[in-house]
């Protein structure tokens, strides 16, 4: 190329060389240049910054839903979030971090409480109600002649 001067940034460098993208100058359009033409490495093919919220998933990234909110499936900081991460979403009662029922939260990131239906952590029975007098009471233990009550 040769464009009669001897500027750059206007597609020809001032030794009369195409310039382009991964040419490892930032050209007119660029906002990076890393001196090659490949995406994943923080500067995309195009020669724009590659970052968590882009909408594009880099190698680096386990999810990028195109912005930075946290507890829509994908964090702020591009971690797929996911019942047992230990993180509270949105759309969970509580999170632990495992998947272990009779803690206080259950596999499928749900309060368990007396009257649940299921046996839990301190209760030897739970029979899916807080009513008392039907043989499990309200308190999830065993209600039985000669209990006192």
């Amino acid at each position: 190329c040769d464009d009669g001067n001897a500027v750059s940034g206007d597609g020809c460098t001032p030794a009369c060389v195409v310039e382009f993208c991964g040419d490892g100058t930032i050209n007119n359009g660029e906002t990076c240049d890393d001196g090659n033409a490949v995406s994943n490495d923080g500067c995309s093919s195009l020669c724009q910054p590659e970052f968590c919220g882009d909408g594009v998933k880099q190698a680096s990234e386990g999810c990028d839903d195109g912005n930075t909110v946290s507890s829509d499936g994908c964090s702020s900081t591009c971690v797929v979030e996911f019942c047992g991460d230990g993180v509270k979403q949105a759309i969970e009662e509580c999170d632990d971090g495992n998947a272990v029922s009779g803690d206080g939260c259950t596999p499928a990131c749900v309060v368990e409480f007396c009257g649940d239906g299921t046996i839990n952590n301190g209760e030897t029975c739970d029979d899916g109600n807080a009513v008392s007098n039907d043989g499990c009471s309200s308190l999830c233990q065993p209600e039985f002649c000669g209990d006192g009550v």
